[in-house]
């Protein structure tokens, strides 16, 4: 099918149920039979087309700068295969500018932060109070993102004031300068850099070498929205029936965006993606990856993380073929849990950029308390997988090798895994003869899997 009769209307379009019985039937086998073709779609000689959401893009924004660059070599690599909606170029050109300016304030709200470290010279006052916002600083992700290398600092401030108190003999001065130590090349670090803005002209120059789906027409953009209000008035009447109707047959994508009218705001993006996304398929004649961060929001993919029955029954009904979803989160590339973005929405950069302070700490007489049930439990076979998935990612798209410091922290502790566990994870995999630490060329120590 040519690219110029492939249009969005009423006989190219979502619908709740397909074909027949053999159509639904014939999609699942389909489906099912073809997985093994995609097992391998991250790799550069990988033919698999990619679509991918607006929020993988904009979360780049809140990567460490050694997983963006992971990133943009991952989109420049395969850019012949990245295909961008026209609904996801206009979000994230729409949201790009606050992400950048909300990176900023982060930067800035740190340095604000350490400066008042450098004017606390009764430190003995404010002791109690100082650990618990050095405890706070440690756990802000853009600290942890991007200058974790100051971690150990902070730990030994912390330290520091804490052996003080017990001690309680040694002169202020001497605290306070030991205090300002631990924390004034952190200090210069983030005021020499703190006025710069954030440079995204690689991510953006990566982005815009990708393949454009094209706008869809006015007619047919009208024709969606119509639709939109159709599948949900459906849905409702459906909801009212007294026959306990399924009505997970009865989802459609965004349909988790129907609040989004009161609000004033757009709820068919999603819808309007999909459809983009299939007119594609048609014209590429071929079964792709769809990379997002939303295979948990409920409009999108089932508890097995594929898309629901009759979204593969509606794709394969008109294109023959069928997509499959990726969680974008899966990827070392989006590693610390980065939250899904309301991509409609100009009131959430702050979260996703990592501006706020976890209430991780809390005063308690002279106890700090962390927040229960913030840190994962780390298993060896977690650990080994994390650590194999980062090495390969590694080797396609990064230097050939995983730092010690990197994966403990950039990876494991982005995804909620306490820092000291981890270290006693390694420690242990290293006795037990399945990993080994090895410096490379640049003296940094890397990891490696043992047999």
């Amino acid at each position: 099918m040519s690219k110029n009769k492939v249009v969005i209307g009423e006989n190219f379009c979502f619908s709740f149920k397909s074909g027949s019985i053999g159509t639904k039937k014939d999609a699942r086998q389909y489906f099912d039979s073809h997985k093994h073709t995609i097992e391998d779609w991250w790799v550069q000689t990988s033919k698999v087309p990619i679509f991918i959401d607006t929020n993988f893009l904009l979360n780049a924004y809140s990567l460490p700068k050694s997983q963006r660059a992971l990133f943009v070599n991952f989109v420049r690599l395969n850019k012949e295969r990245i295909y961008i909606t026209d609904q996801v170029d206009e979000e994230y050109q729409r949201k790009r500018p606050n992400f950048i300016k909300n990176y900023i304030n982060s930067l800035q709200t740190i340095f604000k932060d350490l400066a008042s470290f450098q004017k606390a010279i009764d430190v003995t006052k404010h002791c109690e109070d100082l650990v618990i916002r050095l405890e706070n600083l440690k756990k802000r992700p853009i600290v942890q993102n991007d200058y974790n290398i100051h971690l150990g600092n902070i730990e030994d401030a912390i330290r520091r004031i804490n052996e003080w108190k017990l001690a309680t003999k040694t002169p202020c001065t001497a605290l306070y300068r030991d205090v300002e130590s631990c924390l004034s090349q952190f200090y210069e670090q983030i005021k020499s850099e703190q006025e710069n803005i954030l440079d995204d002209d690689d991510i953006v120059d990566a982005v815009s070498q990708c393949k454009f789906c094209g706008n869809i027409s006015q007619t047919e953009k009208k024709f969606l929205y119509d639709l939109y209000q159709f599948c949900a008035d459906e849905r409702e009447e459906m909801k009212m029936r007294n026959d306990q109707i399924d009505l997970q047959m009865y989802v459609f994508p965004g349909f988790g965006d129907l609040p989004k009218k009161e609000e004033h705001k757009q709820r068919e993006g999603d819808f309007l993606h999909y459809h983009e996304m299939l007119k594609q398929i048609s014209i590429l004649k071929k079964d792709v990856i769809f990379l997002t961060s939303d295979v948990k929001k409920g409009d999108n993919s089932t508890d097995k993380l594929e898309p629901f029955d009759h979204y593969i029954c509606n794709c394969f009904y008109l294109t023959k073929h069928v997509y499959y979803l990726v969680d974008a989160k899966s990827l070392p590339l989006a590693s610390q849990q980065s939250p899904v973005i309301d991509t409609d929405s100009d009131e959430d950069e702050d979260t996703a950029i990592g501006n706020e302070d976890l209430p991780i700490a809390n005063e308690e007489g002279t106890k700090v308390e962390k927040k229960r049930g913030y840190f994962k439990d780390l298993t060896e076979n977690i650990f080994l997988d994390e650590l194999t998935t980062c090495i390969n990612w590694a080797n396609e798209y990064g230097d050939k090798y995983v730092s010690k410091d990197y994966f403990i922290y950039g990876i494991l502790g982005h995804k909620r895994y306490e820092f000291a566990k981890s270290r006693e994870m390694l420690q242990k995999l290293m006795e037990d003869g399945k990993l080994q630490i090895k410096k490379n060329e640049e003296d940094k120590e890397c990891l490696s899997i043992i047999g």
